[in-house]
C-alpha cells in the first residue's frame, strides 16, 4: 500500500504529490469558497438586463399582435394560434428539459462534499462556490437558447403529432412511409438537440471541477497522477468527478449509438453511384456495419455507466478508442471493399434490383406511376383536311408569346405613368359563346412611380389598380398588334369586368387605409377625376387607439397613422397586399408556385395560384436537386416528393383567402388538415365560376417532365445504361441566339385519340447526350375536366426522324428566302426580330410547327406580329399571317379567316358603315386603288432607306392588300 496524504475538505488521500511544490496554471486552483456578488449588485445586474431586453422584444411582440389582428380579419385566427402556441408550447418543453438535465449537473459539481486534488490556502479562505439560486438561475441562460432551438421545430413537431400513414412501406424496414416523413425527422433533432445539450452540460461540469480543484492540472516532476503525458504534464481527477464524467460520457455514446440506429433509415435517402437509395453495399455492408457499430457502441456506454463504480480513467478512455477504432474498420474499410472488390466489376448485376426499387419509388413519389404513356406512328405530314379539323379556329391557335405581348400591354394599355403590368397570364374563357384562350394582365399600381410621394397619395389617395387587359392568343390587327377582348378604364369588352378594382396583386405594395374622410382615386375621365370608397369586407379596423398605436409601431410610420384626422372610427388597415408573401405568411408549411394567375369570375377579379405539398424523405425516390437540372420555385428544388394538394383563391378587392383542397388522396394535406381544419375547404366548394379556369401548374409540370425524362425507362438495364434517357427540346427565342431549352407552354389543341380540343400544359422532348435533336416524345399536362391533373405522354417512332424544334429552326435558319425576309425585317439594324414559342401542334397523325416573329424597332418599344412560320416534316414556309402560311404549306382555302375577337373602346370605334357593294367596281375605285397602291410602295421604299423595316414590312403588306383588291375588282 503507498502512502496517502490529505488533500482538500474532502479528506482523501490523493498520493505523493505534492501540489504545494508545484506550479499550477491559471486555473484548476480552486479552493472552498470564493465569495458571490453581493444582492444590490445582483439586482442591479437583472435591471440593466431587462432594460436592455425591451427594445429587443418589443418588436415580436408588437409584431405578434398585429399578426393576430391581421389573422382575425381573414377568419384564421385559429391557424395563427395554432403555431404560435405549438412553437410556445416546443420552447416551453425543450427549455424545460434543459434545464431539468442541467441542474443536477451543476449542482453535484457544486457540491461540497467533494473532494479536492488541488488546495489553496487563499482561495480556501475565501470559500468555496455559492450552491444558492444565485448561481442556479444562471442555466436559464443556455435554456432559453436551447429552447428557441426547440420551439423553431413546431411544424414538425405537429406534423409528429398528427401523423397519417401512406399506406406503403419502404422495402428494406418494411416501415410505413408516413414513419419517413413524420417520425424520423423527430427522432434526428431529439437525438441531436441531446447530444449537443450533454456536450455543453459536460463542458459547464469540467469547468466547474477545475475552478474547484476537483480536477487539477500540473506541469513538473510528478510522482503520480491519472494521467501524464511527456512525463510532465499531470491530470489528476477527484474519484467523485470521474464517476460523473463516466456517466456524462456513457450517456454521450448512448446518443452515438442511437445515431446508428438512426442512420440505418437514413440509408434509404442515400446517394449511391447509380441510384438514390441502399443499394448493394448499402444492404450488404453499411447496414450490417451500422448494426455492429450500434452493439459495439452501446457496450461501451454500459462500460462507462459500470466505470462510475469504480472511478477509474482507462475504462472510459478505452471505450472512446473502441468507438473510433470501430468507426474506421468497420464503418469505412468494410464497405469500401466490398464497394470496390464486389460491386464495381459488375455493377449492373448487383445493383439491377435496387434500381428497380428506385425507380418503382421515383415514379410514385412524383405521381407518374399513372402517366398515359402511349406510342404515336407520326406520319410525314397533315392533310388540308386535318388542318381543317384542328386548326380551323386561328383565335385558338397560340400567335402571341407572353414576352412581346407584356411590353406591347405596357406600352399600348399602361395610360398612365403610375400604372404598370407585372406579368402575362393564359387562361381560358368563354368569349362570344365559345372557349377561348387568353392572355391577359392585371394593372397594377406602382405606388413608387406617382407624381407625388406625400403619405396621403400613397396610403390613403392612391389606393389600388384598375382592371385588366386581355386579347384571345390569335387576336392580330393588320398592324401586328394585339387586338383586346379587354381594355381600357373602366374595362370594356368580355369578360365582362364590374369589379376592377384591385387592392391586393402581385407586385409589392404599400399599406392602404380605407374608409376615410379622404376620397380614394379611382380613374380619369375627359370631366376629371373620378373618385371611390372602398366597400368590401376585409381589413383591420384601426378606431381603438391602442390598434392605431400598435400599427404605428409596426408600420414605421410615426406620426401619420397615429395623429392623422383623416382616419375615422370606420377606417380599416389593408396589409399584406402582395399576393405570394401573403400566402406564404399564412401557410408557411405548403410550397408555392412564383406566379399566382388572374381570374376573371362573375364579374370580379381574383387572384388563383397553387401550392405544394412537399416533401425530401420518401425512400428510394430521386431528390430533383441531385439530378442536375438546378434549383426550381418549389422548395429550392430540394424534394423527392411533390403533390399539387391545393389551390389558393385571393379576391383582388377585399383580400379574402381561400385553401381549396384538389387531392384529398395526399397524406401530407391529410396531416395538414388534422393541424388546421379551419384553414382548408374541399374543392367541391370552390364557385364553378372559378372551377374551370383551374389550370396544370406549369411548376410541376416542369418538375415532372425532367423526372420522367430519365425515369420513363422502368427496365433497370435501360435506367443504368441511359440508353433511351431524354431532355426539354432547345429552341431560338432570338434571331441569331442561341438554343436554349424551351418552357412549358400553355395551348388549346386536340390530342391524338381525343374527339374534342382541350386545354394543356405541354413540352417536346429529345434525346439527352450528343447533338441529336429529333423529337422522341411529347408531354402534355391536361387541365380540363374530367381529366385535369393527368399526364398524357406521345411517344415516337424510333425508326425514323421526327423532326424537333431545334431541327425545324435550323431549316428555317436555313431557307434562302426566309433569310432573306429577316434580312429585310431586322438585318439593318433598326429593329430586332424576336422568334416566340416553337409550337408542336398534334394535326391529324402528325404535327404542325408554329413560330411567330415579332419586329420591335429601335423607335418603337411595342412588338408587332409581322411573321409567322408553318412547318411540317418536309416543309417550313413563313408569311405574313398565320392564314398564309396555312394556305402556303396546304393550299388556298384551306381554313377561313375569322373575323377580329376584339371589343373596340367605344370612345375610339368609329360609327360603321353599311354600304352596300356595287354590282360592278366604278373605274374611279380601280384608279383610287392603283393611287393606293403606288402610295404603300412609295411608303416602303422611304421606310427602307431610313432603317424603319418595322414600318417597311407594315407598308408591304398594305400593299399586298391593295394589289389583291385589285385583282379581285379587275376579275384576274
Amino acid at each position: 500500500m503507498r502512502d496517502r496524504g490529505r488533500g482538500g475538505d474532502g479528506g482523501r488521500d490523493w498520493g505523493s504529490i505534492d501540489w504545494s511544490n508545484i506550479d499550477l496554471s491559471g486555473f484548476g486552483r480552486g479552493g472552498d469558497r470564493i465569495p458571490g456578488p453581493s444582492r444590490r449588485v445582483v439586482v442591479l445586474a437583472i435591471v440593466i438586463f431587462l432594460i436592455l431586453l425591451i427594445p429587443v422584444l418589443i418588436g415580436p411582440f408588437v409584431g405578434f399582435l398585429t399578426d393576430l389582428l391581421w389573422f382575425r380579419s381573414l377568419g384564421l385566427e385559429s391557424v395563427y394560434l395554432r403555431r404560435f402556441t405549438a412553437g410556445f408550447y416546443a420552447f416551453a418543453v425543450f427549455a424545460a428539459a434543459f434545464f431539468i438535465l442541467a441542474l443536477p449537473n451543476v449542482y453535484f459539481a457544486l457540491r461540497p462534499q467533494v473532494p479536492r486534488v488541488v488546495v489553496d490556502a487563499d482561495r480556501r479562505r475565501r470559500g468555496a462556490l455559492p450552491t444558492t439560486l444565485r448561481f442556479m438561475w444562471l442555466l436559464l441562460i443556455p435554456a432559453f437558447f436551447f429552447g428557441i432551438a426547440g420551439g423553431d421545430q413546431w411544424d414538425m413537431l405537429l406534423r409528429w403529432v398528427n401523423q397519417v400513414p401512406f399506406g406503403a412501406t419502404d422495402p428494406v424496414f418494411g416501415r410505413d412511409i408516413g414513419f419517413y416523413f413524420f417520425t424520423l425527422p423527430v427522432l434526428e433533432f431529439v437525438r441531436g438537440w441531446l447530444l449537443v445539450a450533454l456536450i455543453v452540460i459536460a463542458i459547464g461540469v469540467v469547468t466547474l471541477y477545475f475552478v474547484r480543484g476537483v480536477i487539477g492540472v500540473a506541469t513538473g516532476s510528478l510522482a503520480s497522477a491519472d494521467i501524464r503525458v511527456a512525463g510532465r504534464t499531470a491530470l489528476a481527477l477527484a474519484r467523485p468527478a470521474r464517476a460523473h464524467l463516466s456517466i456524462l460520457g456513457g450517456l454521450f455514446l448512448a446518443l452515438i449509438a442511437s445515431g446508428y440506429l438512426l442512420d440505418q433509415f437514413e440509408l434509404l435517402f442515400r446517394q449511391e453511384t447509380v441510384l438514390v437509395g441502399a443499394g448493394y453495399t448499402s444492404i450488404n455492408a453499411r447496414l450490417p456495419a451500422l448494426t455492429i457499430l450500434t452493439v459495439i457502441v452501446g457496450i461501451a456506454a454500459l462500460a462507462c455507466f459500470a466505470n462510475a463504480f469504480r472511478g477509474t480513467l482507462w475504462i472510459l478512455g478505452g471505450s472512446i478508442v473502441l468507438w473510433f477504432a470501430a468507426s474506421l474498420v468497420v464503418g469505412g474499410i468494410y464497405p469500401a471493399l466490398i464497394q470496390n472488390f464486389i460491386v464495381s466489376p459488375d455493377p449492373l448485376n448487383k445493383e439491377r434490383a435496387y434500381i428497380a426499387r428506385n425507380i418503382q419509388a421515383t415514379r410514385q413519389a412524383y405521381s407518374l406511376a399513372t402517366i398515359d404513356e402511349s406510342a404515336f406512328d407520326v406520319g410525314a405530314a397533315p392533310t388540308a383536311a386535318d388542318v381543317r379539323t384542328d386548326l380551323s379556329d386561328i383565335t385558338t391557335v397560340r400567335l402571341w408569346d407572353y414576352r412581346p405581348l407584356l411590353a406591347a400591354f405596357t406600352q399600348l394599355q399602361g395610360l398612365r405613368q403610375y400604372y404598370t403590368f407585372n406579368d402575362v397570364d393564359i387562361d381560358r374563357y368563354q368569349i362570344g359563346g365559345k372557349e377561348t384562350p387568353v392572355f391577359l394582365s392585371a394593372r397594377e399600381l406602382s405606388a413608387n412611380s406617382l407624381p407625388a410621394q406625400g403619405w396621403l397619395n400613397r396610403h390613403l389617395i392612391f389606393t389600388h389598380g384598375f382592371g385588366a387587359v386581355a386579347t384571345a392568343v390569335g387576336a392580330v390587327d393588320s398592324a401586328g398588334k394585339p387586338l383586346f377582348a379587354v381594355s381600357d378604364i373602366p374595362p370594356v369588352g368580355e369578360p365582362k369586368i364590374d369589379q376592377p378594382r384591385l387592392y391586393y396583386a402581385e407586385l409589392p405594395s404599400d399599406y392602404a387605409i380605407v374608409d376615410t374622410n379622404q376620397p380614394e382615386f379611382d380613374y380619369t375621365t375627359v370631366q376629371g377625376n373620378v373618385t371611390t370608397q372602398f366597400s368590401g369586407t376585409g381589413g383591420i379596423g384601426i378606431s381603438s387607439p391602442w390598434d392605431r398605436f400598435l400599427f404605428t409601431l409596426r408600420l414605421g410610420d410615426f406620426p401619420n397613422l397615429l395623429v392623422s384626422n383623416q382616419i375615422t372610427s370606420e377606417s380599416r388597415l389593408l396589409f399584406h397586399r402582395q399576393i405570394l408573401p401573403r400566402e406564404r405568411l399564412i401557410a408557411p408549411f405548403l410550397q408555392y408556385d412564383p406566379d399566382p394567375y388572374l381570374v376573371i369570375a362573375n364579374g370580379k377579379l381574383y387572384w388563383m395560384n397553387d401550392a405544394f405539398t412537399t416533401g425530401d424523405r420518401y425512400p428510394y425516390s430521386e431528390n430533383f436537386s441531385a439530378l442536375g437540372f438546378g434549383s426550381t420555385s418549389i422548395a429550392g428544388g430540394h424534394l423527392n416528393y411533390v403533390r399539387n394538394s391545393v389551390k389558393v383563391v385571393t379576391d383582388a378587392y377585399d383580400g379574402s383567402i381561400t385553401y381549396y383542397v384538389v387531392d384529398d388522396k395526399d397524406p401530407v394535406i391529410q396531416n395538414l388538415r388534422k393541424i388546421y381544419p379551419a384553414l382548408f375547404k374541399s374543392i367541391a366548394e370552390m364557385p364553378d365560376a372559378l372551377r374551370v379556369h383551374i389550370r396544370y401548374p406549369e411548376s410541376l409540370f416542369s418538375i415532372q417532365t425532367q423526372i420522367f425524362a430519365l425515369y420513363h425507362m422502368t427496365n433497370p438495364d435501360d435506367y443504368f445504361n441511359r440508353s433511351d434517357a431524354w431532355k426539354i427540346a432547345n429552341e431560338i427565342l432570338v434571331q441569331g441566339g442561341p438554343k436554349q431549352p424551351i418552357e412549358p407552354y400553355y395551348v388549346t389543341t386536340r390530342l391524338p385519340g381525343s374527339d374534342r380540343p382541350e386545354f394543356v400544359l405541354f413540352v417536346p422532348m429529345t434525346p439527352a447526350g450528343g447533338a441529336r435533336d429529333n423529337m422522341v416524345a411529347w408531354i402534355a399536362g391536361r387541365a380540363d375536366a374530367p381529366d385535369y391533373g393527368k399526364l398524357r405522354v406521345l411517344t415516337f417512332p424510333r425508326d425514323r426522324t421526327i423532326l424537333g424544334p431545334a431541327q425545324v429552326e435550323a431549316l428555317v435558319d436555313a431557307d434562302s428566302s426566309i433569310r432573306q425576309q429577316f434580312t429585310l425585317l431586322c438585318g439593318g439594324g433598326g429593329a430586332s426580330c424576336i422568334r416566340g414559342n416553337l409550337l408542336v401542334l398534334p394535326t391529324g397523325n402528325s404535327f404542325v410547327y408554329l413560330e411567330p416573329v415579332y419586329v420591335q424597332s429601335t423607335q418603337s418599344s411595342i412588338p408587332e406580329l409581322q411573321r409567322v412560320i408553318l412547318a411540317t416534316q418536309d416543309k417550313v414556309v413563313m408569311t405574313e399571317s398565320f392564314t398564309k402560311s396555312i394556305e402556303a404549306l396546304f393550299g388556298a382555302g384551306t381554313i377561313a379567316t375569322p373575323p377580329p375577337t376584339t371589343t373596340p373602346p367605344p370612345t375610339t370605334t368609329p360609327p360603321p358603315t353599311t354600304t352596300p357593294p356595287p354590282t360592278t367596281t366604278p373605274p374611279s375605285d380601280i384608279a383610287a386603288l392603283v393611287k393606293s397602291a403606288t402610295d404603300h410602295y412609295n411608303a416602303a421604299q422611304a421606310a427602307l432607306r431610313a432603317g424603319d423595316f418595322a414600318e417597311y414590312g407594315r407598308q408591304l403588306q398594305l400593299l399586298q392588300d391593295d394589289l389583291a383588291k385589285l385583282r379581285t375588282a379587275t376579275g384576274q
